[in-house]
């Protein structure tokens, strides 16, 4: 199995400087989702496409599709200045959707699925997307129209980090995901989204669409940022991100 495990630590350490030097937010969004995302990317096949609908964890979109080649790795110290912002716009090369608001990512990676499906394209849509977007109805009317669809080529990872802007999600509204997703007829279940082999075993073919529910924590790797919502909105001055350093190269 490849080194997920110091793939994502380099992720992490390059985030952090990155958020640290642009004086953004959302540090502990990106962090929760970095494993997911590590696994994802290292395992693309050829017409494999990714929606990232968790727009506020654009540092991390931006590594990404350095590491893909779709942006150059040097356009990292760019963030967030224009195009590379601190929510992720179409501006970029590899950003298929608009992720600020929440609830966009899900509809356009059906549309796209549904195409590919309709022109006998090979090749899966991914859409990445934050827990607290499971109270928009927008993912709700997709994931009626995918299953309508049979889009077998369809997989969401839900980065459930068990926080959304202004609190913990199970207080803003309190739903079981899985059997949600499981209501519209998908293949859902729930895994633990930092342990590697568990997200990779999800990337195989299926014949529905799937949604892993990957139970992560908001924060994950810097102990002082994990569990919290702190670090959603708080920006990373100069001795916390010595502090974090000091952590994640451990």
């Amino acid at each position: 199995m490849k080194n997920y495990k110091e793939l994502a630590k380099q992720c992490r350490l390059k985030v952090l400087e990155m958020v640290h030097r642009g004086q953004t937010s959302h540090i502990a969004s990106n962090f929760s989702v970095i494993d997911i995302a590590t696994v994802l990317y290292e395992n693309l096949k050829e017409g494999d496409e990714v929606f990232w609908s968790k727009g506020w964890a654009s540092a991390s979109i931006y590594y990404f599709l350095a590491k893909q080649g779709k942006i150059p790795f040097e356009d990292l110290d760019k963030f967030p200045n224009a195009p590379y912002l601190a929510l992720a716009e179409t501006y970029v090369n590899g950003v298929l959707v608009s992720g600020g608001s929440m609830g966009h990512g899900l509809p356009v990676a059906v549309g796209l699925a549904i195409a590919k499906k309709m022109k006998g394209e090979k090749g899966t849509v991914y859409c990445i997307m934050g827990d607290g977007e499971l109270n928009e109805g927008t993912t709700w009317e997709s994931a009626m129209l995918a299953s309508h669809h049979k889009l077998d080529n369809l997989v969401v990872f839900v980065d459930r980090n068990g926080w959304q802007a202004m609190g913990k999600t199970e207080e803003v509204i309190n739903i079981d995901p899985c059997k949600a997703f499981q209501g519209f007829d998908w293949y859902a279940h729930e895994i633990d989204g930092h342990n590697h082999e568990q997200i990779e075993r999800c990337l195989v073919d299926f014949v529905r669409p799937r949604a892993m529910i990957c139970n992560t924590v908001k924060g994950k790797g810097v102990s002082f940022m994990e569990g919290h919502l702190l670090f959603h909105y708080k920006h990373v001055d100069k001795e916390t991100y010595e502090l974090a350093l000091k952590e994640l190269q451990k």
